[in-house]
């Protein structure tokens, strides 16, 4: 156990041991194994979420008793809700095209006509439960990985996304049922939550609340773990306290953070008011994109592969971008991309084209939103860095949970009106995240005042 005498004691000179990575190393088979964790977990959280875009994929119908010579391209959308045999009488019972989807939640529940609203709100009660919690992860990541490489392992981690999303075509075009998919998906998730019970909690974490005995048993597992020695631990933990400034009067001080904290200091406020709406923007036109490819024209099974791979540059190159642009001017950067190409869907005449342009709107979203993933998560201090990421993610949802309604919005009244949303929304966010600081090549904060202090060499 550590004493009040010992703790005080770091303090008598300057520590050598700043960060998590000085003890247990930059990279090893610890950091490997929780990685790896988060990059099937990755893979899982894509095959469900995507999935909605074929479990509840629109096609065709038309009442029951229209006659068989006739198709549903001969009918309007009124005539397909009401009987053929009495038009003044609503349909309820419906036939459908199953040439491309067999069985989806609109041909299983008749989600048609003045039910159609209903396959959006599936969306809500059975995806967005486990969106964020991959990124979640990211934050551990970021805590127990060097700041050299902590936006690289954590972005590449990313890839299993890609993985699980690429997948999704060919398998729904196997299957075509959403129930077999959805049986397929659940089974990795069962693996995953057998595994997270012996995943570590992060040991700066556990300094900045001050559990340093047990932020001392995680990190001897580390040393165990990335073959290093474990003699000088408990010197090396009291500098890394005392570079993180753990004495009794601030752990005191800081003990019993909550969501308040967001908004106590005016510079965390302002961030916080940023990255909540950047997340939602984010959330809103990813999922936009991702559910109504099919808006756009082309075989939907091809487009949505297409947009999949999109993800695997946004993946291998922002740690690159992120290494020598920094993080404010890259999410602007890539938010005015998304938002140009958006605009530029409206006046092409050709589907390729407008394909095309929806294809570079997706990797524009896909490398801003890592981008802020990492950025938010090094704006936090650490005693309130889950609860900030947290609550972000929360408010997220409330664009993934409108994205489902985009489609439903083209319909009523036009592409050309949804593209515009698009390109406003992003181009206000990424004006706003000039207004954040720029935390590239800085050791991310662990108080409150150091947070309130990241901003104060910026310049706009």
């Amino acid at each position: 156990m550590y004493t009040d005498e010992q703790i005080l004691s770091m303090d008598t000179k300057k520590p050598d041991v700043k960060h998590i990575a000085d003890i247990v190393g930059e990279w090893g088979k610890w950091q490997f194994i929780f990685c790896t964790y988060c990059f099937l977990l990755w893979g899982s959280a894509a095959f469900i979420n995507m999935g909605y875009a074929f479990h509840a994929k629109s096609v065709d119908f038309w009442c029951a008793d229209t006659p068989t010579n006739l198709t549903s391209q001969h009918l309007s959308d009124s005539a397909k809700c009401h009987k053929y045999t009495n038009p003044n009488e609503s349909c309820t019972h419906w036939e459908y095209n199953r040439t491309q989807f067999r069985k989806t939640i609109i041909t299983e529940f008749d989600l048609v006509c003045d039910r159609a609203n209903y396959a959006s709100n599936w969306v809500r009660k059975k995806y967005n439960p486990i969106h964020h919690s991959p990124k979640q992860h990211r934050v551990i990541m970021l805590e127990c990985c060097g700041p050299k490489y902590r936006s690289d392992i954590s972005i590449l981690s990313g890839v299993g996304w890609v993985l699980g999303y690429v997948l999704l075509p060919p398998f729904a075009y196997w299957l075509q049922d959403f129930r077999y998919m959805q049986f397929i998906s659940a089974l990795p998730m069962i693996v995953m939550m057998i595994w997270f019970y012996y995943l570590h909690e992060s040991p700066r974490w556990q300094l900045a609340n001050g559990q340093i005995d047990r932020a001392e048993v995680t990190i001897r597992k580390a040393l165990q773990m990335n073959g290093k020695s474990i003699n000088n631990l408990k010197n090396q933990m009291m500098q890394l306290a005392n570079s993180m400034q753990r004495t009794p009067d601030t752990i005191k001080s800081e003990k019993g953070h909550n969501m308040l904290d967001l908004f106590k200091t005016p510079n965390i406020r302002k961030y916080t008011l940023i990255i909540w709406y950047s997340w939602i923007v984010n959330a809103l036109i990813y999922y936009g994109l991702s559910f109504n490819m099919s808006d756009f024209g082309g075989n939907f099974y091809i487009t949505f592969l297409l947009a999949g791979l999109m993800e695997l540059p946004a993946q291998l190159f922002t740690p690159i971008f992120l290494r020598y642009i920094g993080r404010r001017k890259l999410y602007a950067m890539f938010m005015i991309i998304t938002a140009l190409s958006c605009v530029a869907v409206i006046p092409a005449q050709s589907s390729w084209l407008r394909v095309l342009f929806a294809l570079v709107s997706k990797y524009g979203i896909s490398t801003s939103w890592n981008v802020l993933t990492i950025h938010g998560s090094e704006i936090y201090p650490t005693v309130i860095r889950n609860t900030g990421m947290g609550v972000a993610s929360v408010v997220a949802r409330i664009g993934s949970i409108s994205a489902p309604f985009m489609g439903n919005l083209t319909h009523v009244t036009s592409l050309s009106f949804v593209m515009i949303l698009y390109g406003v929304l992003t181009s206000v966010g990424g004006i706003l995240g000039m207004f954040l600081p720029e935390t590239k090549d800085k050791e991310i904060p662990d108080t409150l005042e150091e947070a309130e202090n990241l901003g104060n060499n910026n310049i706009i």
